[in-house]
């Protein structure tokens, strides 16, 4: 009877590994520009999150959506195509990602703050197949917004997300250039394998996520200063440029601190 017991738990616990483990693909939309395919995995309390760096086309039959889509890819990286990795384990908030720089690659580390979820809203919406619940979190001088659903009990979501009681269907940030994040498709256990070459990404260069962005805002200075010295001149006009990130993430720890 003992080994009964012990085969039973063991079985039910090997099951549950098995449950826990989820792939799903988000779309990522940075602007009404371009949306990007994200691919997140989910196993053994580690996510690890997929995005390339070209946009997906577009779907609509717009010509014009699918040029300015173009367009942007262009600007971004020269028509080439990166995959930016977030590898994230459950409880640490030490992450990495790799991200691109003049054309290289690097391994960035990130020092991920705790995100305080606010879940305690009654009200229900359903999206898609699913009946979602809302949090809301403060993150980097932004407000998120998450619609998670109970269908799903994983913890994962895209991009650095997650943390909360199921997972992500929905997310977006408030911001003059809100960034959105739709479920798309879901396996759920998943049996494959996560097409990630982890010998590659731990062989790449190392930066902290405050030198890269700091490496990565001198560059677009220098661009912007050159795009700007061949506009024609324009007398009695002040062009003063806020800093307004694109991205999801509007004000980092360390410029926090400074009093930036």
């Amino acid at each position: 009877m003992k080994y009964y017991l012990l085969f039973l738990l063991l079985y039910c616990s090997a099951d549950y590994v098995q449950a826990q483990k989820l792939q799903v693909e988000y779309e990522y939309i940075p602007s009404a520009m371009a949306t990007f395919r994200e691919q997140v995995y989910y196993a053994d309390a580690v996510k690890t999150a997929v995005r390339d760096s070209i946009p997906v086309a577009s779907a609509t039959g717009d010509a014009e959506n699918d040029e300015l889509s173009a367009d942007f890819s262009m600007m971004l990286n020269t028509g080439t195509n990166y995959r930016s990795i977030v590898i994230q384990k459950d409880g640490n908030s030490d992450l990495v990602e790799t991200r691109t720089l003049q054309g290289k690659n690097y391994l960035v580390t990130d020092k991920f703050p705790d995100i305080e979820w606010n879940t305690n809203y009654t009200e229900t919406d359903t999206l898609g197949q699913y009946i979602c619940h809302k949090a809301t979190a403060k993150y980097r001088g932004t407000t998120l917004i998450a619609y998670y659903t109970n269908e799903i009990p994983v913890p994962a979501g895209p991009y650095k997300f997650g943390g909360l009681p199921g997972l992500i269907v929905m997310l977006y940030n408030e911001s003059a250039n809100p960034n959105y994040w739709m479920l798309k498709k879901v396996s759920y256990p998943y049996n494959g394998d996560i097409p990630v070459d982890e010998k590659y990404i731990l062989s790449l260069p190392k930066l902290s996520l405050e030198d890269y962005v700091k490496k990565d805002e001198v560059l677009i200075e220098e661009q912007m200063r050159i795009m700007e010295s061949k506009m024609p001149v324009m007398d009695v006009v002040t062009v003063e440029r806020n800093k307004v990130r694109g991205t999801v993430e509007q004000v980092y720890e360390w410029e926090s601190v400074k009093g930036k």
